[in-house]
């Protein structure tokens, strides 16, 4: 009976200690409504660890395209998100078109992108340490010989 009692603690204590690493970088929420009849309603979250560990097995091939002009930038996004992290919660970029509505914001760790035209509503909210590990990720790439 003690056996049992110590392994379901264990258990226990490794699903605690695995869902705190999945969580340790927020998550990825993607929402997306389709206007239409009988359209089509995504609503996801993601641990964005799990997001950045998977860009890992995505070939260079795939990322080399646009790779060079990233790590041209990378100084300026790196000085970029933490100046971003500190600052304020707040609307940062809005385009209103008489077609669509854009708006970029910052929420608490999180830089969230709303989208809503004749078609589609849209939700993304990407936290900000997650976007700069993909950033390096894809700027890190070759290209294949």
């Amino acid at each position: 009976m003690i056996f049992l009692a110590k392994l379901g603690m264990g258990v226990l204590g490794a699903a605690l200690v695995g869902g705190a690493a999945l969580s340790s970088e927020g998550f990825i929420h993607v929402k997306v409504h389709e206007k239409q009849p009988n359209g089509t309603n995504v609503n996801l979250f993601v641990p964005a660890v799990l997001a950045t560990t998977a860009l890992h097995f995505v070939p260079d091939r795939n990322f080399s395209h646009g790779s060079d002009h990233l790590r041209e930038c990378l100084p300026i996004i790196d000085a970029a998100i933490p100046a971003l992290e500190e600052s304020p919660d707040g609307l940062l970029v809005e385009v209103i078109d008489p077609s669509e509505h854009v708006r970029v914001s910052k929420a608490g760790a999180s830089i969230v992108v709303d989208v809503n035209d004749a078609e589609d509503v849209v939700h993304v909210s990407v936290p900000l340490g997650a976007a700069q590990s993909a950033i390096h990720r894809v700027a890190e790439a070759r290209p294949a010989d």
